[in-house]
């Protein structure tokens, strides 16, 4: 019958009022059907968002995130991880998990040495124009050279995943031109992999998980382009932003025991990251009040019931779409305290821990991500994407001391390395560790 007027009309309502226009009038319901673009069954609190990540009601939709779609041919008929299901969403999961952790010892040096070399262009100009599209390449120089021993060229990165939506509606997105630069784009990508120095390993490791090599190496483009530079470059002015309304007293505290950890440790490392605590409370607290993924998407595989809390439950049919809003979860008056107040220290603060004081992972186990809970570890039933996709989490400040935040590793702690543009020095005088 073709797309449906109304879907598109969802669609624009959705992206003009946000996620908020999920609740109208200020209420609070556990779930509720709306149209995001699609009809869907809109999960609204930390009691109904879980069934949208259990694999024994719901499916992934190939090539699909809910309205919005990937276009096959730009990955050569190869589906994603992360739109697969059962045993090929097991296969291509387990292989990229051990693809990124066999690349957490490199991670590190090409971190610092990259992070250097951007800063060190970025303080020859006047003005950072084109924020964005900078931070993007600085991410999938390091993304890129980690897993594949060299980097990709970042502006034909950005031109693939720029053609790869295909948004379900009448809305004509992306351009033609577009679709026509990513077209353009993914030979020369594919060529430079292919070249690269770790590509026989990654071939040899994909042989190993029963995964065809082209199949591989389209799921690791993937999921380092989608999954982690993407996602890592769209929350940066977040946290920028945040950066900037919290106060200074704060924002010397996240210093000085930054530069304290970082000075115990002489290094950047896990442990010292490790004692980063006022800095990984301000980072997951940017997270919850501003996920960098608000809604989670699934086919439900059966009929089944949702528990609401209040008189009745909400029946689910075979076939239909659910949407897990991270966005209202993470703001659950039932789990946070003053849930829509930004607070620095809340996974810090006995007071926030409740009821949650003894049980595993306190207050994270309320943030969600693409797996799941975030104290959750990686598991091949649940949804595929890895935790450094998810996890690798940066920031950037002002053009006059650019700040990168990093999320180093599988689930690691995060850090802050601030680069004195003014100065372009290296070492402790022109290098400072901050928020």
């Amino acid at each position: 019958m073709g797309v449906s007027m109304s879907n598109t009309k969802g669609l624009v309502r959705h992206v003009k009022a946000g996620p908020r226009a999920l609740k109208p009038g200020g209420e609070h319901p556990a779930a509720v059907r709306t149209n995001v673009g699609i009809p869907v069954v809109a999960l609204l609190n930390q009691d109904t968002i879980h069934h949208v990540f259990n694999t024994d009601l719901v499916d992934k939709e190939q090539y699909c995130l809910g309205y919005v779609g990937v276009r096959s041919e730009l990955l050569r008929g190869h589906c994603p991880s992360m739109f697969a299901n059962g045993q090929e969403h097991r296969r291509k999961k387990a292989f990229l998990i051990d693809v990124f952790r066999g690349r957490q010892k490199t991670l590190p040096p090409v971190l610092s040495r990259q992070i250097m070399a951007h800063f060190k262009e970025w303080s020859r100009l006047e003005a950072l124009a084109d924020f964005e599209d900078k931070v993007f390449f600085l991410m999938s120089d390091i993304l890129t050279e980690t897993v594949f021993g060299r980097k990709l060229d970042g502006r034909l990165a950005l031109h693939w995943l720029q053609g790869l939506p295909s948004v379900r509606t009448w809305i004509p997105f992306p351009t033609k031109a577009k679709q026509d630069l990513a077209a353009s784009a993914l030979p020369v990508l594919l060529k430079s992999i292919e070249e690269s120095p770790n590509y026989e390993e990654l071939i040899q490791l994909s042989y190993l998980h029963d995964i065809e090599e082209e199949d591989a190496i389209d799921n690791i483009l993937f999921v380092i382009v989608f999954n982690a530079v993407a996602a890592v470059s769209a929350v940066i002015v977040t946290f920028i932003t945040r950066l900037h309304t919290i106060t200074e007293a704060d924002r010397n505290v996240l210093l000085k025991t930054t530069l304290q950890a970082l000075l115990k440790h002489e290094s950047l490392s896990e442990e010292s990251l490790g004692d980063m605590k006022a800095l990984d409370s301000f980072l997951l607290e940017v997270l919850r009040l501003h996920p960098p993924v608000f809604n989670f998407f699934g086919v439900a595989k059966k009929d089944f019931a949702i528990p609401t809390g209040v008189d009745k439950n909400v029946e689910v049919r075979q076939g239909e779409q659910l949407m897990g809003s991270c966005f209202w979860a993470q703001r659950d008056a039932k789990v946070f305290l003053s849930p829509n107040v930004f607070r620095c220290y809340r996974f810090m603060d006995s007071k926030e821990l409740l009821v949650d004081r003894e049980q595993d992972g306190g207050k994270k186990r309320h943030l969600i991500f693409g797996h799941g809970s975030l104290t959750e570890a990686a598991d091949l039933r649940q949804p595929p994407v890895p935790r450094t996709g998810h996890r690798f989490l940066p920031d950037e400040s002002d053009p006059s001391g650019s700040a990168v935040l990093l999320q180093l590793g599988a689930g690691g702690p995060p850090c802050v390395v601030r680069q004195d543009c003014q100065t372009g020095q290296t070492g402790r005088p022109g290098l400072s560790y901050m928020v």
